[in-house]
């Protein structure tokens, strides 16, 4: 018992440092904007004890609020700009993974939209892409002699939204792409050899070897993509429109009062838990897709 006792105690020591910084900066957080979400609270740093109970009064003012619209706002980028870099990922990281030369080259090129920070990317777009003045699509356009889609107001209220999902595609891709070279490279190159000798074409071997076999990579990034999406906020702090309000971005606005003379914390709170459940319930979805047990990658 006493060698027991002692193990537990070594175990604890070696966890604590892990465990109390998870505690502390992690589930505290959660727990206490949970419920924050049923009370009226004055500011975000007010004592519990001032806080006043209202139940879901939080959740029915969302309503009437812009939050609705930042959430369809959010489905349309989690379906059309999932869509586009779902394919242009799959499609890079199937072309990097057949031998093309330069391959580390290309990886680097793609990758490197990750790294940049949101709100640089953001800037670059507006000012060196999507410029009406300068802007290298409209030069694009006019040495081709598109006059019309050279003078197209990428920048504009109207059309704010679809600039703000090709760079959002532009900086997601790379993430993603990564993500599915490393799964095709773990495929057998033996089954690939196999089916080269019964004389499958590539476009075969990718539907019956390289799609089946990478599954279960392409169910976890279903969960990751919802995650980044839910987490959107840089880019509509650029691209600023009444249609590319995301819901964080409604947050910001509530919490630290920017979107009207008083702040709503308990609204924003309110407004958290919807967002995170959202993410939670995607993630318990994907778990229900059967996954590919045939090999393990």
């Amino acid at each position: 018992m006493i060698r027991l006792r002692q193990k537990k105690t070594t175990i604890f020591i070696f966890i604590a440092p892990a465990i109390i910084p998870f505690l502390a900066f992690f589930c505290y957080p959660v727990l206490r904007t949970f419920l924050m979400s049923f009370f009226d609270v004055e500011q975000i740093s007010s004592k519990i004890v001032t806080w006043k109970f209202v139940g879901l009064d939080n959740y029915f003012t969302l309503k009437a609020t812009s939050f609705p619209n930042s959430l369809m706002m959010l489905f349309k980028v989690w379906l059309c700009c999932g869509i586009v870099v779902f394919i242009l990922s799959l499609l890079f990281a199937t072309m990097l993974t057949s031998g093309v030369y330069g391959k580390g080259f290309f990886r680097l090129m793609l990758y490197l939209t990750n790294v940049i920070p949101q709100i640089a990317l953001g800037y670059m777009w507006t000012l060196y892409v999507f410029s009406s003045r300068f802007g290298m699509l409209k030069k694009l356009f006019n040495s081709v002699g598109l006059e019309k889609a050279a003078s197209f107001a990428w920048t504009s209220p109207d059309n704010m939204f679809i600039s703000m999902c090709i760079a959002y595609v532009f900086s997601c891709t790379g993430y993603f792409m990564l993500q599915y070279m490393a799964a095709i490279e773990a495929i057998p190159k033996s089954l690939y050899e196999a089916a080269e000798i019964d004389g499958a074409t590539k476009f075969s071997q990718f539907l019956n070897i390289t799609f089946p076999l990478i599954r279960n990579t392409l169910v976890t990034s279903l969960t990751l993509w919802t995650s980044r999406v839910c987490a959107f906020f840089a880019l509509s702090r650029v691209f600023i429109s009444s249609k590319t309000v995301s819901p964080l971005m409604y947050i910001y606005n509530v919490l630290f009062g920017t979107d009207s003379s008083n702040t709503a914390v308990g609204v924003g709170a309110a407004s958290s838990v919807i967002v995170a459940l959202i993410v939670v319930a995607v993630f318990m979805i994907s778990n229900l897709i059967p996954k590919n047990k045939d090999i393990e990658l």
